[in-house]
């Protein structure tokens, strides 16, 4: 069984060919889904259109600091949240950084 980090707090996040973003858990699934269905992270239900992704502030959402492709990781298997103080102060500086983007306005 899965523990609350593994499946209702972010891992990290996905672009979509639309230009959106899917936030996705330790399972790879959309944050929240707890099963083992197959869940595409390109459904409209899981999907954002944030503003103020600079190249920059995902390098700060990054683990390493260094965003290649359109996949940012919070955090690795060498730095997990739970297994130390400075993991943890780590990972909430980079949920920080997310709560402060808006979502774009449709069009």
């Amino acid at each position: 069984m899965p523990d609350a980090r593994q499946t209702l707090f972010p891992y990290g996040m996905q672009k979509n060919p639309d230009g959106s973003w899917t936030f996705f858990n330790r399972r790879y699934k959309p944050v929240g889904v707890v099963d083992d269905q197959w869940a595409s992270w390109d459904d409209p239900r899981h999907k954002l259109r944030l503003k103020g992704l600079t190249p920059a502030k995902l390098a700060k959402l990054d683990w390493s600091g260094v965003v290649t492709g359109d996949r940012v990781y919070f955090y690795n298997d060498t730095c997990i949240p739970t297994h130390s103080a400075a993991n943890l102060k780590s990972y909430f500086e980079k949920l920080k950084i997310v709560m402060d983007l808006r979502e774009e306005s449709p069009d």
